[in-house]
Formats: structure tokens, sequence, C-alpha cells
């Protein structure tokens, strides 16, 4: 039986940094004030206090030192001793922003003095020690893409990726890991996007009814856990293949092996332009994929896709989304900007064009469905 996650929607760290940004756009309706722009400016001050938090691991650490000393919370000093800081200049200055942001909680214990917890939402998200842990990908972000996006100005002029202190830009990493280099990179990666994908994944395999499916490819399916989320919930008709380079398949493997479902899904080392599609598969899954490439390839990929399935089957892409008038939502917007900087030839996408690249592949039918923010899914059919 898949484990409980008790997940809440992971929409509360992605709209972490924006949804005070666009309530000061709405309420500057009758009033224009400069209030919008310095959210704006002052976004990476937000972002980088919970990297920093990640990196020092303190939401693991307070939770531990609470366990070991059977307390219900933590005095400044406290905080400075299992964290290592020095002084307690640098520490209030610290709490006092973590508290702000909601990540911790402030308490007074019996001698009058200020003690300090865990959220709710740091604790469920933010230590190690859960199961719904999503540090990893905070960590990503903060190694790979803060210091990548200081020049974004460069990508934008050149439209061409940053080479960034990391192996360069993601699609680098990735070719280099073919020849076993950058495989620790691209390891990492993969167990980051786990933990961003989760929250998704689970919803898929509520929303869609894989009841008259049998076998599903994940294409680029990195951990697998869209295929684990799936397969787990349809545990009497559904089986699942992902399909990945190999240094990604071995950390897919590892997911697969703590949810006990080796037996219903395999992992396949697989060069996504280069080798055979799958033929005993009747439904396909790509999540994050097409927002890597560019239309004319996209479509390459989705009528090879096609071409492979049997009748009466169903593809399904997960991606961030554009609104067909271009407008946001924000996240998408940003990731736009992101595959600027990360790659040659990708961008955010919107629902319109999606749709259009499926048809001119050969699917019918083509739907849209809410997953968790701002995740949402495209469904094509083969009939």
């Amino acid at each position: 039986m898949v484990q409980n996650y008790e997940i809440s929607k992971l929409e509360h760290f992605i709209r972490l940094i924006t949804t005070k940004l666009n309530n000061d756009i709405m309420s500057s309706t009758h009033e224009i004030t400069p209030s919008a722009i310095m959210q704006m400016t002052i976004g990476f001050w937000v972002s980088k206090t919970l990297m920093t938090a990640v990196e020092l691991d303190i939401f693991t650490k307070i939770s531990s030192y609470k366990n070991d000393k059977n307390v219900e919370s933590i005095t400044l000093e406290e905080f400075q001793d299992i964290i290592g800081i020095r002084e307690s200049r640098p520490a209030e200055a610290f709490t006092t922003a973590l508290v702000s942001l909601g990540l911790l909680k402030v308490n007074v214990n019996a001698k009058g003095e200020k003690t300090f917890d865990n959220s709710q939402l740091a604790s469920q998200f933010l230590d190690k020690r859960k199961s719904t842990y999503i540090g990893d990908v905070i960590s990503m972000f903060d190694e790979r893409l803060y210091k990548s996006w200081d020049k974004l100005s460069d990508a934008l002029k050149t439209n061409k990726p940053v080479k960034g202190e990391l192996g360069g830009d993601i699609e680098s990493t990735f070719d280099k890991a073919k020849s076993n280099q950058g495989v620790e990179q691209v390891q990492k990666f993969t167990r980051a996007m786990y933990g961003i994908s989760v929250g998704p994944a689970m919803e898929l395999a509520k929303n869609v009814d894989f009841s008259n499916y049998k076998r599903m490819m994940d294409i680029g399916g990195g951990s697998g856990v869209y295929a684990i989320q799936v397969v787990a919930n349809n545990p009497g008709n559904m089986s699942a293949v992902v399909l990945d380079s190999k240094p990604v398949c071995q950390v897919a493997n590892e997911y697969i092996q703590q949810f006990n479902l080796q037996d219903k899904i395999q992992t396949s080392e697989f060069d996504i332009f280069n080798d055979q599609m799958p033929k005993d598969c009747d439904v396909a899954f790509l999540s994050h994929v097409i927002h890597i490439f560019d239309r004319e390839t996209n479509i390459e990929l989705l009528k090879k896709i096609h071409d492979s399935l049997p009748e009466k089957s169903m593809i399904i892409i997960s991606e961030w989304l554009l609104n067909d008038e271009k407008t946001g939502p924000l996240p998408s917007a940003l990731m736009g900007l992101t595959m600027i900087i990360e790659n040659r030839g990708g961008r955010s996408y919107s629902y319109s064009e999606v749709t259009e690249m499926l048809t001119e592949a050969g699917f019918k039918n083509i739907e849209k469905r809410p997953l968790v923010e701002p995740a949402e899914i495209i469904i094509g059919y083969k009939r």
C-alpha cells in the first residue's frame, strides 16, 4: 500500500514570494504606489533566506534537538548552538525573518523567554526526517539556478544558455552524464524533482481514470514519481516503465524499491529521440519535458509517441502552462525565463499551443485538467 504522505498543496511554497506581490498589485487600483515594484525588487531576499535555512538544515536540527532534549521549543541561545551561529545579533535577525515568513513560530517558556519552533509548514516540508521533505529542490534552485539568474540579461541578449558553476547549462549536464561525467549532478537534480512532483503525481492518480488502461511509459520519467503513484493507486490493472538515462534510472529504481513496486514498474535506459518507443504501452506520460524543446522538436517527439501507441490509448502531458493570452500565471512565465537561461530551445507553452502540437501529431479529443498549482495536465487520445 502506498505510503500516505499527508501532503497539502505545494502552492504554499510556490506562492510564498508572489502572493503579497499580487495582492499589492490588486490593491493599487485606486492609488498607484511603488509597493508592488519594491516587492519585486526584494523577492530575492525571501528566496535566499529560505535557501539558507535549508542549507543550514535548520528545521531538521530544531526537530531533532526538541526530541533529544524533550522540550517543546528552543531559546535563541539554543538556536545559536545547534545552528552554529556565534553571536546573538545574526541569530536574532535570522529567527525574526523566519518567523515573518511563517517558517518558525514564537512561544514563551515558563521563564518568560521567547522560544522558537518549526511552523506546521516547515515541519511538514523542510524536516529531512519526514517523507514529505522537499528541501532537495530548494537546494537545487540555490546551487544551480540562483547564480545563473544573475546572468539573465546575457541569456536574453544572446539567446544562449548560461554556463553555470556546476557544469554548465542543463543540456550539457545531462549530455555529460551519458559518458559517466556529471552523474552526481544529474542524480541530485532527479532527487530534487521528486520533491516538487510528489503533490502533482498524487493528484494525477486521483484525477485520471486509468481503469481501462494497462501500462504507462513515463518518458523522461526522472525519479518515477508519477509512475509510482499511478501504479500504486491502480494495482489491479496498471504497470509502468520509466524511460530515461542510466544515472536517472538508478535513482528511479531506488524510489521504486522504497514502494516495493519493482514487480510492477521497470526502468529502461533510453534516448528520447534515437531509441524506439515501447510497443506494449497504452498510456504515454510526459512531465516537464516539452518545455525543454522548441515547437518543431516537440511535434517530432509527439508523432513518434503517437505512432508507437495502439488504438484506444492516451497521452498525458504535465506542464506549468501559460494562459492563452500569455499574460501569466507568474510561475509559468518565470519558468519560461528559466528555459532561456537553461537551454537552447525550450520555453513555456500555452494550452492552445500544446493542443496544436498534439493535433498535428495525430491526437484527438484534447482536454485540460488541473493538478496541484501551477501544474496542469493536457490529455489527448488516439482513437
